[in-house]
């Protein structure tokens, strides 16, 4: 990788609009690409989770972390891009102030799994069965997060240095 300063993109629980939002810039992208290097955005590259945890701390200049904390994983990869980040910004509304994943506070987890899982006309459940956290197969254990019980903002789980608002940011802003 060359000696540009590093970017990165996170996308915890969110719709996408903040990537979007990025490719918005239209052709300033190339101004960004002319002095960043980015790294990390699975949406947009093959990076993974192990290849950011390998990075030396502050190894990243900025990371743009969009979407509220639903669950574990969202959690976990707020603060570990905390740690190898210099300047963590909270981008978008979601990562800001929960906006609309936030709604979910309104309501139970067992709720929304209730109305997934078992009420929905299109879902054939007749066991009523949930996913769980952790399910043993033959090929080895598998994991999925957890939902809290309510989502929180990027700044109530971890330092945030910066906020850029929007649903999403206005490419201005970016």
């Amino acid at each position: 990788m060359s000696d540009k300063p590093k970017l990165a993109m996170y996308w915890a629980s969110s719709c996408g609009g903040c990537e979007i939002a990025l490719l918005n810039i239209h052709e300033m992208i190339l101004d960004v690409d002319a002095v960043f290097d980015f790294m990390f955005c699975p949406c947009l590259l093959d990076t993974k989770k192990s290849d950011i945890e390998a990075l030396e701390d502050k190894a990243i200049t900025l990371t743009l972390f969009n979407g509220a904390i639903r669950t574990t994983e969202n959690e976990e990869m707020a603060h570990l891009m905390r740690r190898k980040s210099e300047v963590l910004v909270a981008f978008g509304s979601c990562a800001h102030e929960g906006c609309i994943p936030g709604l979910a506070n309104l309501h139970k987890p067992e709720d929304f799994l209730k109305s997934i899982y078992v009420d929905n006309p299109s879902v054939d459940n007749p066991e009523s069965t949930y996913p769980l956290p952790e399910y043993d197969m033959p090929e080895g254990t598998l994991t999925i997060p957890e939902f809290y019980e309510r989502v929180s903002t990027l700044g109530q789980v971890t330092d945030v240095d910066y906020y850029i608002p929007g649903c999403p940011p206005e490419p201005h802003r970016i």
